[in-house]
């Protein structure tokens, strides 16, 4: 440029005077310039030599300025040879405008051009089309392809490409496909066209078919092909096609590319193949912001948490992360509940300058929320000017995950009274609220809020109200919310079946999934997770047998979830031969199908075969959390394995790092007392680094009322009674039955007191058995059931026949203050004996019977049982079903005091 203006300066103004070289020296500083001011400098010269009327330079100006970004100045130099006749200038402009994303400047250029009777040529039409399809103009496209058919322009490839390009991202793919039908010579630009069209617009299949076509052409791939054709790949899941396009890739030469290889990570993220996206990622020489943020997507899209951060801290020493970039790692953070992280991202962004606009504030408040911060959510929402409907959700979700639910509450009556009326993201936060809190009169509150609103009859909405009356005990209320909904989809019915069964109302349950059935309303997996429970709550296996069928019907037999409740359904009924089958018949086992067997071991004692299923999870790969030792500890602790349920404690802290709960030590407690381990699981207690609760206590408390431990019952139950957990009226009930067996009847009365003074009641015991597709109920010494007299007949025959065998009772389980001789009646009358006694009266012999009951079976039940079995020679299961109860003080409400009739048709 130096030279250029030596040069220069020794020659006369005219343009005629100026040599060619000089000329020539002009022209390549206005192509090669690198900046405006540079492209200024050479355009002051040309106005200097009067070259600006030359349809030569004024056109070199008008791109270079183009290039540069700034087509208005290229508009300026347009005019300064306005008005021309020049087709070539006016292409000049159009096409400045187009390529700079001003598209209605470059089709208002075309028409002042029109209006001057000038004829576009075949290098006019592609820019004005290419503009069309980048304002997604499809009416003024098409008023370009008839003009382009009047001039004979219609089948030259350019026009024609463009065409088809500009068809295709208006979303009318069938002019695209019927144009280039017609083309007779297509070049890879006309195929590139037509299949990114396809893909472009998620008609993956058609994509890949135009695809297969092309290459039966003597045409080969470029860039834009295989970028095409693997997003296609993605779109579709194929993930073998994806492979063989990413062999032609490298075959071609073009794998290494930056496009190529983060369509590459694209497809095989869709395609749920994570080894290849770290191999291409791994393998890439360099690649862009695209590519580190497809790799850290990805990450959250395989819940790799900690490598998304790590990706991020990685990227950051190279490239300044966009928004997307931001809010994905905060999601990250939000998810792995890591305040320290979540603080370290936000003050990177202060630090670099990042605005904290509306959507990076509201991520900034939800990440807090669920890293349990209010503090900073309440920062974050107080720096808002005027906080938007967006942040007053954030931070009303933020306060219930913290756990403050009134503080929830405040924030929607503060946003009502400055005038922000709540959408549905409101009310569904809302109703969480009232779920949680366990709140009827809140839900029928906010409920009304809804009606007002005007969002009662929004299906989400309503579906959640639904399942919100039946989370607070009100089946009642839901299922009048059900009925009176003018819309149903299956969630409503599963909603309603689901809420049905967790407040006991197992009849209710079962007839609404009937009629769900009859009304043609097709079940899905949530139905069935709703269900099976039913069926484990009232032993009734048949009934599993039948919807198992029908699981079968409706081809979900191999859903992962729904086998695992039916392990659960059948081993809760007593049949492990079908539980067994149900997991063996499971290919792919997660985590959850291995903890459910091996509960289900745990449960009927085989606490050696739930040991060698628990190796078997790991020599799989599959690696146990929590849950899964606690189901593991809890086998052990049935089966007396003391020395494997503590190897498993150990290795669960050692080599899993799995921090110990408190469900854990109360698992390692149960073990060691079942075993009579009493005052070693009273030490492994005081050496706990949490501070023990009742549940702890509980499992020691109640082996040592079996042993007759009396000393450490007397310590623990003290433990109990000033425990804040002496709230929960089941740990009263418990101390109250120790001192019950040690014939303490003062200790029991001062216990009854504390709980008639909180509105207590001990829930009365209850057991129940299906017989021929009925269910039949019966209390503690319940004498108005059918053929009372003939089951105490049967019971009293029983306890001689008994007693000539050896068998005593133990009046440790008395828990009245009678007289010797009622002691043994009262035992006689426990509802799980009323049951055994029906069920041999009214079964063919050697049925196996299966009883449910709401409470535990008490020690001297237990031993009856036995003999019970071996003088009938009979499969006899009694299961207590208290551990599958959400709340004890409804779950039997419609079964009490009534036995009911109920038939399933499937």
């Amino acid at each position: 440029m130096r030279c250029l203006r030596r040069s220069w300066c020794s020659f006369s103004t005219a343009p005629g005077s100026l040599p060619r070289c000089v000329l020539a020296a002009i022209a390549s500083a206005v192509s090669s310039s690198k900046s405006l001011r540079q492209t200024g400098e050479v355009h002051a010269r040309i106005l200097v030599f009067g070259l600006h009327h030359l349809p030569f330079f004024s056109g070199k100006l008008i791109v270079s300025y183009a290039k540069l970004g700034n087509p208005h100045l290229s508009r300026l130099v347009f005019k300064q040879v306005s008005p021309t006749t020049n087709i070539f200038l006016w292409n000049s402009v159009i096409r400045a405008f187009t390529n700079n994303g001003y598209f209605s400047d470059a089709v208002d250029t075309y028409s002042q051009m029109h209006n001057l009777g000038l004829v576009p040529d075949r290098f006019t039409l592609p820019s004005l089309i290419n503009a069309c399809a980048g304002s997604i103009d499809l009416e003024t496209g098409k008023k370009l392809h008839e003009r382009a058919i009047a001039l004979g322009f219609e089948f030259d490839i350019y026009v024609a490409n463009s065409l088809i390009d500009m068809y295709a991202k208006c979303g009318s793919l069938n002019d695209a496909h019927q144009l280039f039908v017609k083309i007779p010579q297509r070049d890879i630009v006309s195929w590139n066209a037509v299949i990114s069209g396809y893909a472009s617009n998620k008609r993956w299949d058609e994509a890949l078919l135009l695809y297969y076509e092309f290459r039966l052409s003597w045409l080969e791939p470029d860039l834009f092909t295989v970028g095409s054709v693997l997003l296609a790949c993605g779109g579709a899941g194929d993930l073998l096609e994806g492979q063989l396009t990413h062999g032609i890739a490298h075959k071609i030469g073009i794998e290494r590319n930056v496009s190529v290889g983060n369509a590459l990570l694209s497809m095989y993220a869709k395609c749920n193949s994570l080894d290849d996206v770290c191999r291409v990622f791994y393998g890439m020489p360099q690649g862009d912001i695209v590519t580190w943020n497809t790799m850290i997507s990805t990450c959250i899209q395989f819940e790799l948490f900690r490598e998304a951060i790590e990706h991020f801290r990685r990227m950051i020493l190279r490239f300044k992360p966009d928004l997307l970039t931001v809010t994905t790692v905060l999601h990250a953070c939000g998810h792995l509940e890591d305040l320290e992280q979540g603080k370290c991202v936000h003050e990177y962004l202060v630090r670099n300058g990042y605005e904290l606009d509306a959507t990076l504030s509201n991520v900034l408040i939800t990440m807090y929320g669920r890293c349990g911060c209010l503090k900073a959510c309440q920062e974050v929402f107080d720096q808002r000017m005027e906080p938007d409907l967006v942040a007053w959700n954030a931070l009303t979700n933020a306060c219930i995950q913290c756990g403050y639910y009134r503080e929830g509450m405040h924030n929607f009556k503060r946003m009502k009274s400055i005038g922000r009326e709540p959408d549905s993201v409101t009310f569904v936060t809302l109703l969480q609220v009232c779920s949680n809190f366990v709140d009827l009169f809140l839900a029928k509150s906010v409920h009304s809020d809804i009606i007002k609103a005007g969002f009662e009859n929004y299906l989400l909405i309503s579906n959640l109200i639904i399942d919100t009356y039946a989370k607070c005990g009100s089946v009642q209320d839901a299922m009048t919310m059900f009925e009176i909904a003018k819309v149903k989809d299956v969630m409503s019915w599963n909603a309603m079946i689901s809420g049905s069964i967790q407040c006991g109302s197992c009849n209710l349950g079962l007839t609404i999934f009937r009629k769900m059935n009859t009304r043609g309303v097709l079940a899905d997996k949530v139905t069935m997770l709703g269900i099976l429970p039913a069926f484990s709550f009232l032993g009734s296996k048949r009934h599993g047998k039948e919807v198992h069928g029908f699981i079968f019907k409706v081809g979900l037999d191999g859903n992962v979830p729904v086998n695992n409740a039916m392990i659960d359904m059948y081993s809760k009924c007593g049949d492990m031969k079908y539980s067994f089958q149900v997991f063996a018949s499971i290919k792919e086992k997660d985590v959850v199908t291995w903890t459910t067997m091996i509960y289900a071991y745990g449960m009927h004692g085989f606490g050696k075969k739930a040991v060698e299923t628990f190796t078997k999870m790991e020599e799989t790969g599959a690696e146990p959390d929590s849950v899964a030792f606690i189901a593991a500890i809890y086998a052990c602790s049935h089966a007396g394995l003391v020395d494997e349920g503590l190897r498993l404690f150990s290795r669960m802290q050692k080599y899993y790092q799995i921090e110990p709960k408190m469900e854990h030590y109360a698992c390692v407690v149960d073990l060691l007392s079942r075993s009579g381990k009493q005052e070693e699981a009273e030490k492994w207690i005081s050496s706990m680094p949490l501070e023990p609760d009742a549940s702890v206590w509980g499992a020691l408390l109640s082996s040592c009322r079996n042993t007759g431990e009396t000393k450490i019952a007397e310590r623990v139950s003290a433990k109990i009674l000033d425990s804040s957990d002496s709230y929960d009226a089941g740990y009263l009930v418990l101390v109250s039955n120790m001192y019950a067996s040690n014939r303490n009847w003062n200790e029991v009365s001062k216990i009854r007191r504390r709980m008639r003074a909180r509105g207590w009641k001990k829930i009365p015991g209850y057991s129940w058995l299906e017989i021929k597709n009925r269910v039949y109920v019966f209390g503690n010494g319940d004498r108005r059931g059918e053929q009372s007299e003939e089951l105490y007949c049967l019971l009293e025959r029983l306890g001689k026949m008994m007693a000539k065998d050896g068998y005593i009772a133990d009046e440790r389980f008395v828990l009245h203050d009678v007289e010797e001789d009622e002691k043994v009646d009262m035992l006689c009358g426990h509802s799980e004996r009323l049951a055994i006694a029906f069920a041999i009266l009214n079964t063919t012999p050697g049925t196996p019977l299966l009883i449910m009951k709401n409470l535990r079976v008490c020690g001297d039940c237990h031993t009856v049982t036995k003999y019970i079995s071996k003088i009938f020679q009979r499969e006899l299961t009694v299961a207590s079903v208290a551990s599958q109860l959400k709340q004890e003080r409804t779950a039997l409400n419609e079964i009490i005091y009534k036995i009911f009739d109920y038939g399933i048709s499937v």
